[in-house]
């Protein structure tokens, strides 16, 4: 191995380090709550190795934001991809977003803290970079064959990206969250009942 191999893996070892141990503590205390000097002193590292990697708390911030939400995003996609039916894909996929929300890291890192440390950034580049092609993939089913006569991808996943992120932060402010994601899910099968029937009802078909 060369040395700027070498040098490449610990440099990457030290970032995947730090973005751990932040994720640990932004998840049990909070961002606000959060110290660089606390992140550096549990990894073992001099604070000038973590500005090597980062401007500073909200780009470390960002990187664990960009972890969790990745991880949500392949939970979603691994949930829809396992059903055959593309409305049963549908219904999997979207509900294995909102099962999310009651994990501690999406909760407090995606839903919580995200709008207030990342603003603009974690609505607009986050959403185009992870959330909507997430979305698209899993509605694209319905894409396929007519399913939805009239109905283009791109709004389509537009509009039930505002409806995940409601139930998302329904269920992560809730005094009950896992009442509060029992009720989303009433919700959820309520709508996609709707538009299956009027989908049907389009194309000919017995509701």
């Amino acid at each position: 191995m060369s040395v700027k191999r070498h040098r490449e893996r610990q440099a990457e070892a030290t970032r995947d380090l730090l973005v751990t141990i932040a994720r640990e503590r932004f998840v049990e205390q909070g961002y606000a709550a959060t110290a660089i000097d606390d992140i550096v002193q549990r990894a073992g590292l001099a604070k000038g190795a973590l500005y090597h990697h980062f401007s500073g708390k909200d780009a470390l911030f960002k990187a664990v934001y960009d972890v969790v939400l990745t991880e949500t995003a392949e939970a979603a996609l691994a949930a829809a991809l396992a059903e055959p039916d593309p409305w049963a894909a549908v219904r999997a996929g979207l509900s294995a977003f909102l099962d999310a929300c009651l994990q501690p890291a999406f909760r407090r890192v995606v839903i919580i803290d995200s709008v207030t440390v990342l603003a603009a950034d974690a609505w607009e580049g986050g959403i185009e970079g992870v959330e909507l092609p997430m979305l698209r993939t899993v509605l694209s089913v319905l894409m396929d064959g007519g399913t939805l006569p009239g109905v283009a991808l791109d709004p389509l996943a537009h509009v039930a990206l505002g409806g995940l992120y409601g139930s998302a932060l329904y269920i992560a402010r809730a005094a009950d969250p896992h009442a509060a994601r029992a009720e989303s899910d009433t919700v959820l099968d309520l709508v996609l009942r709707g538009v299956r029937a009027v989908a049907d009802e389009q194309r000919g078909q017995p509701a």
